[in-house]
């Protein structure tokens, strides 16, 4: 057993945007990674379609809003609300809000390609 005590966990924030990610998950642990995201208001982080070439990924809205643009589906997210991504394309995590946006990234690793 495993365990990552939030004083411990890494936190990196973005300079350019003010993303803030917590990994959650103990270190070294299986192939399940738990990652804590803030988007400030008015952010955009984009990630090419390789990104998600070897993951299967969940995001489940903990508070605020969240447009998640997925190649060209749109997806607009509230609290409570949990998106399963489809297969690997361009995405956007957009925060069109003035209030920052806190959502849980849920991976997992694949060992080849989908």
């Amino acid at each position: 057993m495993q365990l990552a005590r939030r004083d411990d966990q890494p936190v990196w924030t973005d300079p350019e945007t003010g993303y803030v990610r917590r990994a959650v998950s103990p270190p070294g642990s299986t192939a399940l990674e738990l990652v804590e995201v803030e988007l400030p208001p008015g952010a955009e982080v984009a990630y090419p379609a390789q990104t998600y070439r070897f993951i299967n990924q969940q995001i489940w809205i903990l508070s605020g809003h969240l447009r998640f643009v997925e190649g060209e589906q749109v997806h607009e997210l509230d609290a409570g609300d949990c998106l399963q991504l489809g297969p690997p394309a361009d995405s956007v995590f957009v925060n069109p809000t003035t209030a920052p946006c806190r959502y849980l990234v849920v991976l997992d690793k694949l060992t080849g390609p989908r």
